[in-house]
């Protein structure tokens, strides 16, 4: 659904309301979220409006979050840029997630399956074939709302774990990997969601040991496991061909 720039956009959205929250002194989860869901729900109906692609739209408001994240962090008020705050928001940190928060996280968790498993059906129609889909009937523009409002929603609680700058790889990398090693949408979904938990289980232990950011080392982690499924996956094409007699080729 080329939904990758949008995501990336929603995660600059969450950025830039979290660094307008220093200057007002307030949870950055308020504006952030502010920010990316209503990009989430803007986006959409201001592409069709206009009748520019959805990628330009959401690149353009991309760089107009970006400029805004750096004036908001100029404007606040003390030593910002030097801040265990900003640390936060730019890079992530584990130490700053409480029993609260992850009370969010698993209500936001399961509100995100059940919606998967309500409208399943829908859903991979329009993965399969957006005109198709919506030729039987599927209201496709819908459903492209609603997912980039739950992945607007997903980055800006994530925002906490891995800052502004780095979701978004935590976002693609475990997806881009389980296309490498996964035949169906069931296997690549569930097999995404392990690869990130893997990728963040390995980053926070590498955090702890050598006292780096966290964000950063569950990228590092990502991209590990990112390179091992192209290589497993290459290897794997490479054996079928071979096992192909030379004059079928």
């Amino acid at each position: 659904m080329k939904l990758s720039t949008i995501a990336f956009t929603m995660a600059h959205a969450a950025l830039a309301g979290s660094a307008m929250s220093l200057i007002f002194e307030i949870d950055p989860i308020l504006l952030g979220g502010l920010f990316a869901i209503l990009t989430a729900f803007i986006m959409g109906p201001f592409s069709d409006y206009l009748r520019i692609p959805l990628d330009s739209a959401s690149m353009t408001l991309f760089s107009i979050y970006n400029a805004l994240t750096f004036i908001f962090l100029m404007m606040a008020p003390g030593p910002t840029l030097a801040s265990e705050k900003v640390g936060q928001i730019l890079w992530g940190s584990v130490l700053a997630i409480t029993p609260t928060y992850l009370l969010i996280l698993f209500t936001l968790t399961s509100i995100y399956v059940s919606i998967l498993y309500v409208f399943w059906g829908r859903i991979c129609s329009i993965l399969f074939d957006p005109k198709l889909a919506e030729a039987e009937g599927v209201n496709v523009k819908r459903y492209t709302y609603l997912l980039t409002a739950l992945a607007g929603i997903v980055i800006v609680f994530t925002l906490r774990i891995t800052g502004g700058f780095l979701v978004f790889s935590l976002l693609f990398i475990p997806s881009a990997s389980s296309l490498q090693i996964s035949e169906s949408l069931k296997k690549q979904i569930l097999t995404s969601s392990i690869i990130g938990a893997m990728a963040s289980i390995f980053g926070v232990s590498l955090s702890f040991s050598f006292n780096l950011p966290v964000g950063s080392c569950i990228v590092i982690g990502a991209a590990a496991i990112f390179l091992a499924a192209a290589l497993l996956s290459a290897l794997f094409r490479r054996r079928i061909v071979e096992a192909i007699p030379l004059e079928q080729r």
